[in-house]
Formats: structure tokens, C-alpha cells, sequence
């Protein structure tokens, strides 16, 4: 029962790990509630949800300090590095939307209909590109992981970092699903997805997100 509480505890105790659960729970909700049509659970789920999204409003300083350490990406090449340095600035993009959606949501900015509409759009575009970039660089660090799996001399941890990419790579792919379907209806499949299956793609994603966790521990140096 120690063993239990001691993790739980650990897990709980960084904003970035503690996010993943409070993740899950939102989304579980969110889905029990929307295939049994119940608006107390759903109302739970958006509490959930809008701390979560309250807390992403101090997100900007590991954001920043993730871009500055990844730099230009000159140890990538062109076209990865570039597209490395876009994930950057479409995370931090979506940060600041963020921002801009909690204010209008909390009515401490006012704008017209039109350009809140528009500003709601924007969040959830940077959103789907973060994601899909995410996702593309993913597919490729997949690839050259399993490269070095079928490579003479491969180290021992190979076969771990494989299974931690691939879990990485289907997390995004669930993570740009959801993504996109918040856009409006016309871009992609934004708006196709019905609560429930909007729902269940984010609980799979945020499941995953937890699984990767606890993976991730044995890639660690011991």
C-alpha cells in the first residue's frame, strides 16, 4: 500500500506529470458523460478542463526554455531543423491563444463576435500544427530508431526506445485527430467527430500519455 501511495505521490508531484492525470480524468468524464447523456459529469469534465487550461497560462517559461535550448536546429539540417523550430513557435502560439480564450471566456476581454470567433480559430490551429509537426518529427525518430534496432551492435536499450517511440508516434496521431476535429467544419475533418468520438480519441491519447510515462522511467541511466 506504501509502494502505492509513494507513487502516486511522485507522479503527482511535477505539473507536467500531474497535467497527464488530470488529463485523463477530464476526458473520462467527459466521455462517460457524453455516451450517458449526462450534463453533471460533463459539467465536471469542463471544471476539469478549465484548470487545466488555467494552469497552461504559466506554460510560456518551459516553452521558451525548450525553443532556446533546441535553437536553430543546425544539428538536424534544413528541413528537420525548421521544422523543429516551427513546433517551437506554433507551442508557443498556441500558448498565447490560450491566453487570449481564457480572458474572453472569463469576459475580462471584450472583442466582437466576429474577431473572438476568430481568435478561437487561431487557438485551435496552432493546436492541430503543433500536433502534426509534433507528429511528422515523431514518424521520423520512429524510422531512425528502428534503423538502429536492425543495425549491427545495436545497444541493449533499443528495443525499449523503439516501443517508446511508437507509443510516442500513435499518441500524436490521436493527439492531431482530436485536434483538428475542434477546427470548423470544412478544414479537414474539423467538426465530423461527434462528442463521444472526440471523447474517446482524447481518453486514448491522454491513456497513452500515461503509458509513456511510466515506459519513458526505463530508458532512465540507473
Amino acid at each position: 500500500m506504501g509502494a502505492i501511495v509513494d507513487e502516486i505521490s511522485c507522479l503527482l508531484e511535477t505539473h507536467a506529470n500531474r497535467d497527464k492525470v488530470v488529463s485523463l480524468a477530464s476526458y473520462v468524464l467527459k466521455l462517460w458523460g457524453a455516451t450517458g447523456k449526462s450534463p453533471p459529469l460533463l459539467t465536471a469534465s469542463a471544471r476539469i478542463a478549465g484548470t487545466r487550461a488555467t494552469l497552461r497560462l504559466f506554460d510560456d517559461a518551459a516553452a521558451v526554455r525548450a525553443l532556446v535550448r533546441y535553437g536553430l536546429g543546425q544539428k538536424e539540417g534544413l528541413l528537420w531543423g525548421t521544422m523543429g523550430v516551427a513546433n517551437g513557435l506554433f507551442t508557443l502560439s498556441y500558448l498565447q491563444g490560450e491566453k487570449l480564450v481564457w480572458l474572453l471566456d472569463t469576459g475580462v476581454l471584450k472583442l466582437s463576435p466576429e474577431l473572438a470567433e476568430r481568435i478561437r480559430i487561431a487557438h485551435k490551429l496552432f493546436w492541430s500544427l503543433s500536433a502534426f509537426v509534433g507528429l511528422v518529427r515523431s514518424l521520423r525518430a520512429l524510422h531512425l530508431t528502428a534503423l538502429m534496432l536492425k543495425s549491427p551492435g545495436s545497444p541493449k536499450c533499443a528495443p525499449a526506445r523503439l516501443t517508446h517511440a511508437s507509443l510516442t508516434s500513435t499518441k500524436l496521431l490521436l493527439d492531431v485527430i482530436h485536434a483538428v476535429s475542434w477546427l470548423p467544419r470544412g478544414w479537414l475533418w474539423g467538426e465530423a467527430l461527434t462528442a463521444t468520438q472526440a471523447s474517446a480519441v482524447a481518453t486514448a491519447s491522454a491513456v497513452f500519455g500515461l503509458v509513456m510515462h511510466y515506459h519513458g522511467k526505463r530508458l532512465l541511466p540507473r
